[in-house]
């Protein structure tokens, strides 16, 4: 891994952190705000049973029945004596008072605080309970934080260091290719070979031929090794256009999707059946080029030169063909659904049979087109910007003289 690398996952890894740890003092302090409200509500409660056996009591005070006011016990005791004087029995009764004082105020908070005690206790011990429930829950979920970070950290590792790997990996690829290339392109037989342009009826043909299988299998390799990698997939083709081998190797089935060649020239190129999906060609020179049933969806070709091309069957909807020149180009049977034609020359190009749904030839030049069974739809955009109804409304593009 890079030092560039290092410090660009350190700094995600800081952030990452920074922010985890303002949320657990964030989820902290809600908790210390928690456990204040919990106290103050139990010494409310507290003051509001005292209170209330007060208002109970002053209520309940002067009914005697209640108890809670003064409380006398009377008794009387009648005894029979003998008077010694006269010797006759006399009756004495006896009053005995027992009185007990009212209960004082004091009284009352003492029982009122005496039966607090366990509420006091009770909130107390439930406050401490939910406070240690709730520090095992935040506990527990920092820990379950902390181990989802680290492993979205492990994870954030892990893929830099694939996607570097993959890097180093292309990019030892694309050098291997280019040397062994080199090698073939160093021999001069091959050399010699290459530049007398033997026909095939020449004795010689079959050694020219044989090199360049080996050079369009490696070139096919590579390609597909590096798959989306469009920089270098551009490489590689830039290469044997250097190398004068563009329009002498059959590239066809060549994946070139997501390649970067714009301005590239590959006239007269063979990459029939290729993969041209999301490639940027704007301004590459393709004159005369076989792209028979090749796929160029959502490619840009603005501006491409396609003189001459032969696209017959090719797949081309969502491209971006506009200000392409396709004069004279193949087009039979193209599936152009969708694609961008405006201001492209189409003039004598072979539209048979075409699909044009939807497509947008506004500002086209369609003289001389062939459009004999081409399919368009109420969403085709003609050259004059209005929308395709009826098969009549062509006549007028393909041959403009006779119309005016």
């Amino acid at each position: 891994m890079s030092n560039c690398d290092r410090l660009s996952y350190n700094c995600r890894t800081t952030s990452n952190t920074e922010y985890k740890q303002r949320f657990y003092n964030w989820v902290k302090s809600l908790q210390e705000k928690k456990r204040v409200w919990s106290t103050g509500q139990a010494l409310l409660i507290s003051a509001a049973v005292v209170v209330g056996a007060i208002a109970i009591y002053k209520m309940l005070y002067p009914l005697e029945w209640t108890g809670f006011g003064p409380d006398s016990n009377d008794s009387v005791t009648t005894k029979e004596v003998i008077n010694p004087k006269d010797g006759r029995i006399i009756k004495l009764t006896e009053i005995s008072k027992d009185s007990q004082p009212a209960k004082t105020l004091w009284d009352w908070l003492g029982l009122a605080g005496t039966l607090a005690i366990p509420v006091i206790l009770f909130q107390f011990q439930r406050s401490e309970q939910q406070q240690a429930e709730e520090r095992a829950a935040l506990e527990k979920q920092q820990v379950e934080e902390r181990a989802a970070l680290e492993k979205l950290q492990a994870s954030e590792r892990a893929a830099l260091e694939r996607e570097i790997a993959t890097t180093n990996f292309r990019e030892e690829a694309l050098e291997v290719y280019i040397d062994r290339m080199s090698e073939l392109l160093i021999d001069k037989k091959f050399k010699l070979l290459l530049d007398q342009n033997l026909e095939q009826s020449h004795p010689k043909y079959s050694q020219l031929d044989a090199a360049l299988n080996i050079a369009r299998a490696r070139t096919l390799s590579v390609l597909r090794r590096l798959d989306k990698d469009g920089e270098r997939k551009g490489s590689v083709i830039r290469f044997l256009i250097d190398a004068e081998l563009i329009s002498k190797l059959n590239l066809s089935d060549a994946n070139l999707e997501s390649a970067y060649l714009e301005s590239a020239c590959l006239e007269n190129a063979n990459l029939k059946s290729a993969i041209f999906i999301d490639a940027n060609l704007w301004s590459a020179n393709l004159k005369s080029a076989i792209f028979i049933g090749a796929c160029f969806s959502s490619a840009n070709l603005s501006s491409t030169n396609l003189w001459g091309a032969c696209l017959e069957g090719a797949c081309l909807s969502s491209a971006n063909l506009s200000s392409a020149n396709l004069e004279n180009a193949n087009l039979e049977d193209a599936y152009l659904s969708s694609a961008n034609l405006e201001n492209a020359n189409l003039s004598s190009a072979n539209l048979e049979n075409a699909n044009l749904e939807s497509t947008n030839l506004k500002s086209a030049n369609l003289k001389s087109a062939k459009l004999e069974k081409a399919t368009l739809n109420e969403e085709t955009i003609l050259p004059d910007g209005s929308k395709y109804q009826s098969p009549a409304q062509l006549a007028k593009f393909i041959n403009p003289d006779t119309a005016s």
